[in-house]
């Protein structure tokens, strides 16, 4: 069998290494239709990770992650029976290899397991925070098809589709052979915010978003904008629609709108085809054969809004090729043109409106996984297996993008026609498709052989198992020549080209030294081209006290090899990190929201405007790849004790501590804003002088508010410039609580408890500037304390009901001490001021789901699962806005031939 966290066959699950196990039957009474789904069911998968859905301004769009305890997806190692499986071709944030979990097909698995310590010692670099291995069927024989429908209640928006089927030949045992074959085909309908815009609370609104849901300035067929001039050709303000501008598009200050939120896509569409095929063929009665063939193809797409051109001040963005800042100055109506009734140029707030369908964003991508080997016993009874294979994958995004020289000139010239209507050729020399296209594979063989030793100890055989592999990486992501280049406005690029050699050799002994206490230690040798080789040790122990109590203890070192991005790029990653509070502008720029949200309709939609130019910034930066880069390293330790006090009464509690060094990351854009005036910083930042559209806000707001003197004194940033290094710590700590227990109740059947539970204690990043600790951010925005689901099973005959309650701790508003003034629970409370029972912290999170199935009818299983059950709202969160989470049925279908 397939033992997690161990290279030697055994029976009992119960190392020294803390695994959680999830069975075939617990996956399907989560109710979830994807793996990612499963995962979130457990309490150590950080469920702020990457997902595929609402990700379409990320670099790995159109993939969900993984991370235990928080420590990203970069340091949890996915597998496939003890085996790894290709990473998504994209690589998130342009830095980190992961694997896409929803390239694995459900119905092929039987259970999943969590390694929640390092286990680099047996799997090499990637697994210092742990691993999640998925464990596919043994074998199938027959015919089993599945299918799933998903929908929120009342809603005719959104939901999502599921189908499988299942085919297998042969019988091993019988037969000599096992062949089955899963395929599996997944679908989620997108929809718009106007399909749930209704479902929002006014607090959002009023605290979060000013100009929710209004009507954008940013329209078809637009404004004119244009500041004051004096001296030469001096003219006042403009501030006006379009002529051309319907009424029923006008506003109270008489400025056109458009309504966007018909056009605003809320969920993304997605399309997956997973397949996974197995084999095992009886060689002789000692060799088995073995092959394995998965692959999966995926398709998101995601809808953009058209382009916006505001006017003022000057469009920037880097470009990575020559290592400069990129501006081009905002396009205006020319002297002449149909839609300038002025004797001079000027500016427009407009939205490329002419053909929606071209906004659309697909992102494709496939993954695949060609293995055999053979598997069998030597005469002494040792067990040998060796395997060949090569997994890889490939992705496309695709968009549009203003071209620098055509836009600008089209609009200026009169050959765009403002309002329309325009030829689609136009549209497509001013907005030419931009993207992203990726390419990896790994080629690989590896051997191991394992078994009892001849030394007997107190508690009998010494056993071993001795092993090595060979690695061959390739990887290609380049942005279209168009980006790369920098020929189009404000987008960022990425090129990473590179290939290299990885091999490694492993040892493991296990040792029984009394029939109580046991030790087992791992000791691996890595070598990636290009660095040193790197060895990773673990020691483990398990003393059973007597036969209802185990205690148990690790110690492992860890790696992680610095990846083919952070090492080989040709182009560094350029792009704009959003939602970024810049101190020199923030305050400013609340106080003139304050002001602005309490005048007209023009003023609310500018109020956002202006607090988001501050607060909620866009910064352009690059990061640089580093060929002197090291490997990150870790040292963990876990502690736990294993309890059945009664017979049908499991209960596991672990202690783990992992602290994670030479970290490799780029210095946190917040981090360094907030240390500018450091001569050590100051050369990272480039500013704008301060724009019109600066001094416009401000003046308003004074107009609005005689005396408040307000004025930005900075202009945005222009770009920031970063590279990769090593210098981070990151320490965390916690315990992994899991209880189960089972009740055989006669004729009123049977009833399974469980309880598993999560307390983070803390979660410490390094000040490399104090050379010391940051303050614990657990109990912060995205670190909870707690983490708990209780779910009680009740099966009688055919019949089995499944109660899940899952529930997150409170958590404050903000991330770190860095933003702690403005975030915390006073500074949240002096800048909005809340009313009502509106708390400046995010309560606590509370989910109740069921689960029933019958499989009282002949081969057919029927299941109803009803998530959310109690509909329970998602917690109040001032800082990050209402979250959608209605109450959704998902009905079950399963027949067996």
């Amino acid at each position: 069998m397939y033992v997690t966290g161990s290279n030697i066959k055994r029976t009992d699950l119960e190392t020294a290494s803390p695994v959680t196990n999830m069975r075939r039957e617990d996956i399907e009474q989560t109710g979830a239709s994807t793996v990612r789904g499963v995962l979130e069911s457990m309490t150590s998968f950080d469920s702020s990770t990457l997902r595929d859905n609402g990700n379409s301004s990320s670099f790995a769009s159109g993939a969900s992650g993984t991370s235990i305890h928080g420590l990203g997806k970069a340091a949890t190692l996915v597998l496939v029976n003890n085996r790894r499986i290709s990473n998504y071709a994209f690589a998130d944030g342009g830095q980190q290899v992961f694997t896409n979990v929803d390239s694995i097909p459900a119905d092929s698995l039987e259970r999943i397991d969590t390694v929640a310590d390092g286990a680099s010692a047996l799997y090499g670099s990637d697994a210092m925070a742990g691993v999640i291995n998925f464990v596919t069927r043994r074998q199938f024989e027959g015919v089993k098809v599945r299918a799933d429908v998903t929908r929120p209640q009342g809603a005719s928006y959104g939901g999502e589709n599921t189908a499988s089927i299942l085919l297998g030949k042969g019988n091993f045992d019988r037969d000599g052979y096992n062949v089955y074959v899963n395929v599996e085909g997944y679908r989620r309908f997108g929809y718009m915010l106007s399909d749930v815009i209704g479902e929002y609370p006014a607090w959002h609104k009023q605290y979060y978003s000013p100009a929710f849901g209004d009507p954008s300035l940013y329209s078809f067929p637009g404004n004119l904008n244009e500041a004051a001039r004096t001296g030469t050709g001096a003219h006042p303000a403009i501030r006006q629609a379009i002529a051309s501008c319907p009424a029923t598009q006008r506003n109270a200050s008489g400025l056109c709108t458009s309504d966007i939120n018909f056009i605003n896509q809320y969920s993304d569409p997605a399309e997956r085809v997973n397949l996974y095929s197995q084999g095992r063929f009886k060689v002789s009665n000692t060799t088995t054969a073995f092959a394995e063939v998965s692959y999966s193809t995926t398709k998101t797409i995601y809808q953009g809004l058209p382009y916006a051109n505001a006017a003022g001040s000057a469009s920037n963005w880097f470009d990575g090729n020559t290592k400069t800042s990129q501006s081009v100055p905002k396009p205006k109506l020319a002297v002449g043109n149909p839609a300038n009734p002025f004797p001079y140029e000027v500016g427009i707030d407009y939205r490329f409106m002419d053909n929606m369908d071209m906004w659309s964003s697909p992102t494709k991508a496939t993954q695949y996984r060609v293995m055999t080997g053979l598997e069998g016993q030597l005469a002494n009874g040792w067990d040998w297996k060796t395997a060949i294979g090569r997994v890889g994958g490939d992705a496309k995004a695709r968009g549009r993008g203003p071209d620098r020289d055509a836009m600008p000139a089209a609009v200026h010239s009169g050959e765009y026609v403002i309002g329309g209507p325009n030829s689609q050729a136009l549209l497509d020399r001013m907005f030419p498709e931009i993207g992203t296209n990726a390419k990896l594979s790994q080629d690989w063989i590896d051997a191991q052989v394992s078994g009892d030793t001849r030394i007997q100890l107190g508690g009998g055989a010494l056993s071993f198992a001795v092993g090595g592999e060979v690695r061959h990486e390739k990887m290609f992501i380049r942005s279209t020549d168009n980006v790369v280049e920098a020929r189009i406005i404000g987008r960022g690029s990425l090129w990473i080209d590179g290939e290299r050699n990885m091999s490694a050799l492993y040892g493991e002994l296990n040792a029984p030294f009394t029939k109580k206490l046991e030790a087992n230690a791992a000791l691996r040798i890595d070598k990636n081209e290009g660095f040193d080789a790197h060895v990773s040790p673990k020691l483990g122990l398990v003393y059973k006290a007597i036969p209802e109590v185990m205690f148990r203890t690790t110690f492992a070192g860890g790696f992680r090899a610095p990846n083919i991005p952070e090492t080989l790029g040709k182009v560094g990653l350029t792009g704009f990190f959003n939602s970024t509070l810049d101190p020199k502008r923030c305050a400013t720029a609340t106080s003139i929201r304050d002001i602005l949200k309490n005048g007209n309709a023009t003023d609310k939609s500018d109020a956002t405007l202006a607090y988001n130019s501050g607060c909620l910034t866009s910064v352009p930066v690059m990061i640089s790849s580093n060929a002197n880069l090291k490997p990150e390293t870790s040292r963990s330790a876990t502690f736990g004790i294993v309890l059945d006090p009664l017979k049908n009464l499991n209960m596991t509690i672990d202690y783990w501590h992992l602290e994670r060094r030479n970290e490799i990351s780029y210095r946190d854009p917040s981090y360094v804003l907030a240390r500018e005036d450091n001569a050590d910083y100051r050369n990272y930042i480039a500013r704008n002088a301060v724009s019109e559209q600066d001094v416009r806000l401000a003046a308003r707001a004074n107009q609005l508010s005689p005396g408040a003197n307000l004025a930005f004194t900075s202009g945005t940033i222009q770009s920031l410039l970063l590279n990769y290094e090593n210098f981070g710590k990151t320490q965390t700590s916690g315990v992994d609580i899991d209880v189960k227990s089972r009740f055989r109740m006669g004729e009123h059947g049977t009833l399974n408890l469980g309880l598993m539970n999560t307390v983070a204690l803390t979660y410490k990043l390094w000040d490399i500037d104090a050379n010391s600790y940051r303050p614990n951010q657990v109990g912060n925005r995205t670190v909870p304390r707690l983490k708990t689901v209780l779910s009680a099973s009740w099966n009688k005959g055919n019949l089995t009901s499944t109660i899940r309650v899952n529930r997150t701790s409170a958590m404050a508003l903000n991330f770190d001490e860095t933003d702690q003034a403005t975030w915390n629970t006073a500074g949240c409370q002096a800048r909005i001021k809340p009313t009502g029972d509106l708390p400046c912290w995010q309560p606590a999170s509370l989910r109740t789901d069921l689960n029933f199935s019958y499989t009282g009818f002949r081969n057919l299983r029927l299941a109803l699962d009803i998530r959310n059950a109690f509909y329970d709202s998602a917690p109040v969160d001032l800082r990050g806005g209402y979250a959608l989470r209605p109450r959704q049925f998902k009905g079950t279908a399963e027949y067996t031939f």
